[in-house]
């Protein structure tokens, strides 16, 4: 059986961390393609013309930050199933439960390590590319 290759847009403004997700993804061994855009406009733009099969999203961003872009994730018939995972620097209680009111599919909090990183693109590829059925 030949695999389709995954796609993931990332939404991120700092590029420390930016770097971190692609390096951590790639020496887990990932297949997963990943783009990344650095504000909410772009991440629109792409994906009213591309589509993804996971969103990475950042809260804390300049203009429209991760929680208004997710928002309108959730209220576009394109994006409204797409599994979205935030990714914050926020373990706020009342950040986590806004995302997840507000339709995130998961919340994790930004590890500080880049073994941190590559635990959690280990744990992404294992579930939301070998375990779960997606849309």
């Amino acid at each position: 059986m030949v695999s389709l290759a995954r796609k993931l847009i990332v939404v991120d403004d700092d590029p420390v961390d930016v770097r971190f997700v692609m390096r951590a993804f790639s020496d887990a061994g990932s297949t997963i393609e990943i783009t990344h855009v650095t504000d909410a406009d772009m991440a629109s733009d792409r994906l009213a013309t591309e589509a993804f099969d996971y969103i990475l999203l950042d809260i804390n961003m300049p203009g429209t930050n991760g929680m208004e872009l997710l928002k309108r994730l959730r209220g576009d018939a394109r994006t409204a199933v797409t599994p979205v995972i935030m990714l914050s620097s926020s373990s706020n209680t009342a950040d986590v439960n806004r995302a997840y009111e507000n339709g995130a599919n998961a919340y994790a909090v930004k590890p500080s390590t880049l073994s941190g990183y590559r635990d959690f693109a280990e744990g992404f590829t294992r579930f939301w590319v070998d375990v779960a059925v997606s849309p």
